[in-house]
């Protein structure tokens, strides 16, 4: 197998419950549409001219998928978890950088967080940030265990 620089890419976020943690966390991917592969986790550089899809679709079960995410897992009932990513790209998508955040928060204090690390992360490397975007999910443990998850995945075509 060879591996190719990724052509596309699709942020997404999702929570979700289930009877277990590792559950809740498989039911926010199914609500993505990448519940039947297999993550392949990258580091956060976005290739570039990298084009952006609006939705998963078409993915054959098993793939090797490369994936950018951030995930919270509780049964802590009255828990507000939340996960985000921040998606930072260059002038004329000359590539970018994704960072991830999850805790024991709300969702918008996630997104400042995340935002904060994309900043920092242009700022360390010299760049200029011409676009920002973000994905971030948040639920409030209520009787059973739930999940909130943020992605970014690759797709070399």
């Amino acid at each position: 197998m060879s591996w190719t620089t990724p052509k596309k890419a699709f942020i997404g976020a999702a929570s979700a419950e289930g009877s277990t943690p590792l559950n809740a966390f498989d039911n926010a991917l199914l609500k993505l549409g990448i519940g039947n592969v297999n993550l392949v986790r990258l580091s956060s550089v976005i290739p570039a001219h990298i084009e952006w899809m609006d939705e998963v679709h078409d993915v054959p079960i098993g793939m090797l998928l490369p994936t950018v995410y951030a995930h919270i897992e509780s049964d802590e009932p009255g828990t507000t978890i939340s996960a985000a990513l921040g998606v930072g790209i260059r002038e004329n998508n000359e590539g970018g950088l994704i960072y991830e955040y999850s805790g024991h928060c709300t969702k918008k204090e996630a997104e400042e967080m995340v935002r904060k690390m994309v900043e920092e992360g242009f700022r360390q490397r010299g760049w200029k940030l011409a676009e920002f975007r973000v994905a971030s999910a948040s639920i409030t443990v209520r009787d059973r265990p739930a999940a909130a998850l943020a992605v970014v995945v690759m797709f070399p075509y």
